[in-house]
């Protein structure tokens, strides 16, 4: 019994070395940061422009998408679902391809970040500002 313990780790082990040097190889282009945002303040600044759509629902979070998840989690602001945006294109990306997030539903999608998160050494903060990502996109962004 030791001894399967003892390979499966060897095994995790190599897979996420080969993942991460695997990673390294490959050239991913820098994700544009989204502009700041106030939520309720006044200002002569305008709203930034319409967020470019996504065959696969990968796009930097704007007021949009803000105003989306803030219907159902009003103390989410636009920093938490960039720092979803940007753990989403950068941890969960170093070893894979971003899936789609339109095929999967949002109970699919906890279970997948909660899976992942270890993986990827995600605190709970980073975590809940991935779904919170993905929730705010699968609101705005249509197939």
């Amino acid at each position: 019994m030791r001894t399967l313990k003892i390979a499966i780790v060897a095994s995790l082990t190599l897979t996420i070395a080969a993942c991460s040097v695997f990673k390294k190889n490959k050239t991913t282009p820098t994700p544009p940061t989204p502009p700041s945002t106030t939520v309720g303040a006044t200002s002569s600044i305008p709203d930034p422009a319409p967020a470019k759509k996504s065959k696969n629902g990968v796009i930097a979070p704007g007021t949009e998408e803000l105003t989306a998840i803030q219907a159902t989690y009003k103390e989410v602001t636009l920093q938490t679902l960039t720092n979803g945006y940007t753990i989403y294109t950068g941890a969960c990306t170093n070893c894979h391809d971003a899936m789609n997030i339109h095929t999967r539903t949002t109970e699919q999608w906890q279970n997948i970040i909660d899976d992942m998160a270890p993986r990827a050494n995600l605190t709970e903060t980073q975590k809940d500002a991935v779904y919170k990502y993905v929730l705010a996109i699968k609101a705005t962004q249509h197939k």
